[in-house]
């Protein structure tokens, strides 16, 4: 993000660089945040409206270009044209990355969590074992939640305790018409 204070830098440079800049700020909540699951229009919209912004992102760098207003940095004509090319190929695609988990997730969650309502939801859930080195090994799954990024960290202890088949489950919850944030599951012993 040095292009903000970086002497030479245009305004049309700026105008692109802060939002990206504060759109990389907004990767982090779903890094660490897998408590969260948006709501239906929200992950029906996310994709397009993804695309749609990554698409005038793109049109204003090139048309900008086109007129001189917006100029590669010093170090863009130093590198080789491979990684020249290679940096024009997945820009897209990280710009489309950073928008999707913004819109999808960071936005929504920062709503419900700032606006949302205290509540209780009954949910069939289920445990699951993963080995993994940046995240828990044992979680609570929502059966009726589809997103992979959504899990709920217990521990071994609490993991061997739970039979393997479906229970159903007290969660407390903070909703809002973008999502639900889950505090706490309580299973119970029922199974399902």
């Amino acid at each position: 993000m040095a292009i903000l204070w970086e002497n030479g830098s245009t305004k049309y440079q700026k105008i692109i660089a802060a939002p990206i800049g504060i759109m990389s700020f907004g990767t982090l909540i779903p890094a660490m945040q897998h408590n969260f699951v948006s709501g239906q229009i929200i992950s029906d919209y996310s994709v397009s409206t993804s695309i749609f912004l990554t698409a005038i992102f793109i049109a204003l760098v090139a048309i900008w270009g086109a007129k001189g207003l917006w100029k590669p940095t010093p170090a863009w004509h130093k590198m080789s044209g491979l990684i020249k090319a290679v940096t024009i190929l997945l820009s897209p695609l990280i710009l489309f990355g950073m928008l999707w988990a913004n819109i999808n997730i960071s936005l929504p969650y920062l709503f419900t969590l700032a606006l949302g309502t205290e509540g209780i939801k009954q949910e069939t859930i289920k445990k699951e074992h993963s080995n993994s080195r940046r995240s828990c090994d044992y979680r609570l799954k929502i059966t009726s939640v589809s997103s992979p990024l959504f899990y709920y960290c217990i521990s071994e202890s609490h993991y061997n305790q739970l039979p393997d088949a479906e229970l159903t489950a007290e969660l407390s919850t903070q909703e809002s018409a973008l999502g639900f944030i889950v505090h706490s599951i309580k299973p119970s012993s029922q199974r399902r």
